[in-house]
């Protein structure tokens, strides 16, 4: 076969436009005309023939199997090894999110209740500055009566003497 048709398979191969038969054509043409061919053509058809070499000379050993699944069996054991972990990190936060659902309403509670404790003292101290204040203004109206009663007091030293004087003639 013409070099030039070697060279447009090879233009082919690279950009992946040849089809299984085509490929299996090229790849008998160049290792048929090996001696002949130079450049990339020769180095394509070594490169093909130490790909086939190594196919044939690929063999797996007779432990090969056994090892693999030693390989995986070790795997899975170390996979294993953390499922305790995974399990024991589950029943950690489900007893925390259960603390938290028990918790939280107390806590709700207990602000409400301070709340509450507060609203009561606000209440109280509100009104015993209301009875304060009422006392207060009542102790102006005191002092008018205390001004009444020592009115009163000076009438009766002042009219008393002659009240016994009076009680005295009539007792008389």
């Amino acid at each position: 076969m013409a070099l030039k048709t070697l060279e447009i398979w090879l233009e082919k191969y690279w950009l992946g436009e040849l089809s299984q038969v085509e490929e299996m054509q090229f790849k008998s043409e160049l290792k048929a005309n090996k001696n002949k061919l130079e450049g990339e053509l020769l180095q394509m058809a070594e490169w093909f023939e130490s790909q086939e070499e190594l196919k044939q000379n690929l063999t797996l050993g007779e432990d090969f199997d056994d090892q693999v699944m030693n390989k995986i069996h070790s795997k899975s054991k170390s996979k294993d090894q953390w499922n305790w972990m995974k399990i024991a990190a589950s029943v950690l936060v489900a007893f925390a999110l259960g603390f938290f659902a028990w918790w939280m309403p107390l806590q709700q509670e207990r602000r409400e209740l301070a709340q509450q404790e507060e609203k009561a003292y606000l209440e109280a101290k509100a009104t015993l500055e209301l009875m304060a204040s009422m006392m207060n203004h009542s102790r102006k109206h005191l002092s008018s009566l205390e001004m009444i009663n020592t009115a009163q007091e000076k009438v009766k030293n002042t009219f008393q003497p002659e009240r016994k004087q009076n009680k005295e003639k009539g007792d008389s």
